[in-house]
């Protein structure tokens, strides 16, 4: 099933490629507002996405806690937990996203 904000990209689109239906073409204004809610959520969700990217200045580690061995360490136990939980398909994503970013 379409959503409202793809029903209104198709109306809008239909109309810019056939002008001549611009006024045969009717709206619901229950579409309208079901689009402006489904994007706000999607911005909502973007902006709290935005906020869990963590940012360098805000990370302090000691030297030890940097060596190869305690992050892989810390990587494990951070799998562990999250397959605990039951998210670790989540978590690892997450990680893969971040060090492919790097």
């Amino acid at each position: 099933m379409k959503g409202a904000v793809e029903i209104l990209t198709e109306v809008h689109q239909t109309t810019k490629d056939h002008p001549e239906f611009s006024e045969t073409l009717t709206v619901k204004d229950s579409v309208l507002v079901a689009a402006i809610a489904e994007l706000s959520r999607r911005l909502e969700h973007l902006k709290q996405s935005k906020q869990d990217k963590i940012s360098p200045a805000q990370l302090q580690a000691m030297a030890h806690d940097l060596t190869r061995g305690a992050l892989a360490t810390k990587l494990s136990r951070v799998l562990v937990e999250a397959a605990e939980n039951g998210n670790e398909k989540d978590v690892a994503l997450r990680i893969y996203q971040f060090l492919e970013s790097l």
